[in-house]
């Protein structure tokens, strides 16, 4: 994860600054270097596209009039967003931790500023007067809070406001209802959160029959928002014939009203609740799906974009009304932008390094602008590219991203045959650290990495037989993935440590053997499922607090209910201090 930041961009007040260019001694035309630059957003300043590339820590200087880059420079290490602020811009750098502000001097962009963030920061969202942003940070599952003070020079500095905490992991952010209202959406699943900026507190959450949140934009009339998803059906069996209706997972455009957000919760509190009220555009047909729809942008005059990651294609319409006509861009768009007056749209595509310029009225692409050449690309980066393609499942309905986000889980279930069987639907595991969990499948059926991979795209996305070198692609891509970090929880180092002897006194590393918490055997755990199987390959405990539900059925919340459920015995006759322990360790690995 990533988390790569992916999402909505939207244009910004314009900048009166100079053209950017390089530092001085820098190379001439640096943009002409071959590079992988991975663009992840846009935003407009002083009448010109400024464009953040992950890979390469740049932001692009892109001319309009012609389209053209003019300049390009490195700036951090991994970034993720980018949003013009006043007379500067915010970006997020999550190698390094932290939120920059950049300000244009000399006809460059400098740092004038940064603030640490932790648990990876991501997106940015920036209020109406521009004088506050919100930082999204999935990792340490929080929202910060931070003033920009504008300074008489031109810079600015950031200073942290708040900090608040979540149930979830948040990915997209989004000031709505003149700044009196903060929506955070579930980076991996579902839920929405409503924070009140003002007072820095959580009003609820609120949960939808959706995944992979990857759009979020307000509506025109500002009374409501839009979110671009996938949802899940857990209990349809992934055989040709439902994934070919879309059965399996839908991609859909949703629009849901404040008034019906903000309905207080029964009995008070921040208690979770479904949203009961919205409204859907579906994309995609049997024969042409619409996989992965992403990041979307919506204009005054009710314009609308929205990524089609998974397909290459983006969908647009002119107004609230117009069905959306889809449009062929490049390389998995995952940023888009409308310039002034919704004549043109901009669209960064990731793995293309490339910007499409759209005519709006026209809908069609009348230019790509590279933003510099490449470079010959590794396996690994070959099967990233393969992750995120829809078009490796039965006529684009989703990619392996679909139900792994980013490499994580979307937290559901599936039902598929990972266990040889349907009907028997269970949880999508994370694919984070998965090199070192082996055997794969829930029952421990696959023994090689290659033999999982080539399973799942023929059986649970129903694409073609893949050919050697993709399955080679995947497979180096996979065993990249890292463990997912350790939660933010705030235990103290003595419940940990006294946590790791009731750990080794249980005897759970049997099955859960450090260092990677799980073990190659399957074993009787007492949890049958529909068919009656109650032998299972051990997940690795790593990254417990990221999990959300626990379980091969997701049958629960609590990872306190699911040691009793998986261990009566043992923790009926536990001490509460003892079980307390346990769990400070088992959320610590």
């Amino acid at each position: 994860m990533k988390a790569s930041a992916r999402f909505l961009r939207q244009a910004a007040p314009l900048l009166t600054a100079a053209l950017l260019t390089l530092p001085a001694g820098a190379e001439e035309d640096p943009w002409k270097r071959e590079a992988l630059r991975r663009p992840v957003a846009l935003g407009f300043c002083g009448g010109k596209l400024l464009c953040a590339n992950r890979d390469s820590g740049s932001v692009s200087l892109i001319e309009l009039d012609p389209p053209r880059v003019s300049s390009e420079q490195k700036l951090g290490r991994r970034l993720e967003d980018l949003e013009c602020a006043g007379d500067g811009v915010l970006v997020t750098d999550s190698a390094a931790g932290r939120l920059l502000y950049l300000s244009f001097a000399t006809g460059r962009l400098v740092q004038t500023d940064a603030i640490a963030v932790a648990g990876a920061p991501d997106d940015i969202s920036l209020d109406s007067s521009g004088e506050r942003c919100a930082v999204a940070s999935p990792w340490s599952r929080q929202v910060t809070l931070v003033n920009i003070e504008q300074g008489g020079d031109g810079g600015a500095a950031l200073r942290l406001a708040a900090t608040i905490k979540l149930p979830f992991s948040p990915g997209l952010l989004a000031f709505c209802r003149n700044d009196t209202l903060l929506v955070a959406a579930d980076a991996y699943g579902g839920r929405l959160a409503l924070i009140d900026p003002g007072n820095a507190h959580l009003i609820g959450t609120r949960r939808l029959e959706a995944h992979g949140i990857r759009g979020l934009a307000a509506s025109t009339d500002g009374k409501g928002i839009h979110l671009s998803h996938q949802r899940i059906e857990g209990g349809a069996p992934t055989t040709r014939n439902r994934v070919f209706w879309g059965q399996v997972i839908s991609n859909i455009l949703r629009s849901v009203s404040f008034r019906h957000l903000l309905e207080e919760t029964p009995g008070g509190g921040a208690e979770e609740r479904p949203v009961a009220h919205w409204s859907l555009y579906p994309f995609g047909t049997p024969g042409k799906a619409a996989g992965d729809p992403g990041a979307v942008a919506v204009g005054p005059l009710g314009t609308t974009l929205v990524a089609l990651g998974g397909v290459d294609r983006i969908a647009l319409r002119s107004g609230p009304g117009p069905v959306f006509k889809e449009i062929d861009v490049g390389d998995r768009p995952i940023a888009v932008a409308l310039g002034p007056e919704e004549k043109y749209g901009y669209v960064a595509n990731h793995f293309d390094d490339s910007i499409s310029v759209i005519a709006i009225a026209d809908a069609e692409v009348i230019q790509t602008i590279s933003l510099g050449p490449g470079r010959q690309l590794t396996p690994a980066e070959e099967g990233e590219k393969l992750f995120y393609d829809a078009k490796l499942s039965l006529d684009g309905w989703y990619s392996c991203h679909s139900c792994h986000p980013d490499g994580h889980t979307h937290g559901q279930l599936n039902d598929n045959l990972g266990d040889d069987t349907y009907g028997t639907p269970k949880r999508v595991p994370t694919l984070l650290g998965t090199s070192n969990t082996g055997p794969w499948g829930w029952i421990g059926n696959r023994t090689t990495l290659w033999e999982q991979v080539e399973k799942s795209i023929e059986t649970t996305m129903r694409g073609k037989k893949p050919e050697a070198p993709v399955v080679e692609a995947l497979v180096a891509y996979l065993e990249l993935f890292d463990t997912a970090p350790p939660g933010s929880v705030e235990q103290n180092r003595a419940s940990v440590k006294r946590g790791s002897g009731v750990f080794e006194r249980l005897k759970c590393g049997k099955c859960h053997r450090p260092p990677a918490y799980t073990t190659a055997g399957s074993y009787d755990v007492g949890l049958a499922d529909e068919t009656g199987q109650d032998s299972y390959n051990p997940p690795s405990l790593r990254g417990l607090p990221h999990r959300g539900r626990f379980l091969h059925d997701n049958r629960t919340r609590s990872l306190s209910r699911a040691l009793e459920l998986h261990r009566p015995a043992a923790m009926k006759d536990l001490p509460d201090t003892a079980r307390s322990d346990l769990l400070s360790f088992l959320l610590s690995l």
